[in-house]
């Protein structure tokens, strides 16, 4: 096959903020690089990473539906976060909001979770909530946390800090130092300091978990709460069309088109010059490194099939020497395959 191809409440606090902010794609999301290179099945190293949409929670469905997409992918979810999930989950398959950290793998052969796209990895749930239902309408929010008794929210952003109460002008601060590592964060300036650690967090006054505990000391004050690290998805520069020619010689022999969409889930179509049908396959692609992707096919013509490329970032292009497919790995030739930015 390769060979042929190849030759040819605290809701309502946090929506204070949300119409005030525009979080930009090139904005760290604060996931450490311990926390964000894991192994996939095969042993391949991948980077985790932020996935926001539509969830549904029950016997026969652990899935998220991505904002935006049609698609949908089987919730791969910790033991450990099961039954706090379970307890805000409404009956009756009642779709609720979700933003998770982890990866993607492809779906198995058998069972449920057999007639999905890809199968997600769970990590760490950033965010769930039953009452948040139009979540996806609401833009990416940045890195925040908030609690209750007194209602506090604070939002970074880039090197700044802001805290808005009810009744009470924003105030901002610069951040001065941070530090970023496994299950804890620390931000602070010269009159606040924020604290997050890594743990399940419920505010008592919604239905919705959070994925870390605050605590902030802000001039003379200080407050405790849950927080969620920001939903923007950084690797989504990956996304676009990628095309490249390969020729028999001199001769064009095959057009290789490889799309990366923002829903994680990717398509790769071969045209041939010499008229035959077009073949197409479907899969996902996900971020390895600062300068490589990992595209994996998991249907060819509708069939299963798994096949992974990693490709490396060259200028507008990327490039490739090898494929491995159903775990053999093979040549792609003496000049590998080249595919350019549309």
């Amino acid at each position: 096959m390769t060979h042929l191809r190849q030759a040819l409440p605290a809701i309502a606090l946090m929506t204070l903020l949300t119409g005030c902010s525009s979080p930009s794609t090139s904005e760290p999301v604060d996931i450490t690089p311990a926390d964000s290179q894991q192994a996939d099945a095969n042993g391949n190293k991948v980077q985790a990473f932020m996935l926001r949409g539509s969830v549904v929670l029950g016997h026969e469905s652990y899935s998220i539906q991505p904002c935006g997409s049609t698609k949908q992918y089987w919730l791969t979810i910790p033991p450990t976060e099961r039954q706090a999930l379970a307890d805000i989950t409404r009956p009756g398959y009642e779709p609720m909001y979700g933003e998770f950290i982890g990866y993607l793998e492809p779906a198995p052969a058998d069972g449920f979770a057999a007639d999905y796209d890809a199968r997600f990895q769970v990590k760490q749930t950033n965010l769930i909530s039953a009452e948040m239902t139009q979540g996806c309408a609401q833009t990416a929010h940045q890195t925040r946390a908030f609690g209750h008794e007194p209602g506090w929210v604070v939002e970074i952003s880039g090197n700044q800090a802001s805290l808005l109460r009810p009744d009470n002008q924003r105030q901002q601060q610069i951040i001065s130092k941070k530090q970023i590592q496994s299950g804890l964060q620390h931000y602070q300036g010269d009159a606040f300091q924020l604290d997050l650690t890594k743990q399940q967090c419920n505010d008592t006054m919604s239905d919705s978990l959070f994925g870390w505990h605050a605590e902030l000391s802000w001039e003379s004050n200080s407050y405790r709460g849950c927080a969620t690290l920001g939903s923007v998805d950084i690797t989504r520069h990956w996304v676009g069309r990628y095309q490249g020619t390969s020729y028999i010689s001199g001769n064009p022999a095959l057009t290789t088109t490889v799309t990366l969409n923002p829903d994680h889930s990717a398509t790769t179509r071969y045209d041939y010059p010499s008229g035959d049908p077009s073949t197409h396959e479907t899969g996902f692609w996900q971020q390895a490194s600062d300068n490589t992707v990992q595209v994996v096919m998991t249907k060819h013509q509708g069939r299963r099939l798994i096949s992974q490329r990693l490709f490396t970032l060259d200028g507008d292009r990327l490039t490739t020497r090898e494929e491995t497919v159903s775990g053999q790995t093979y040549s792609l030739g003496n000049d590998g395959l080249s595919l350019k930015k549309q």
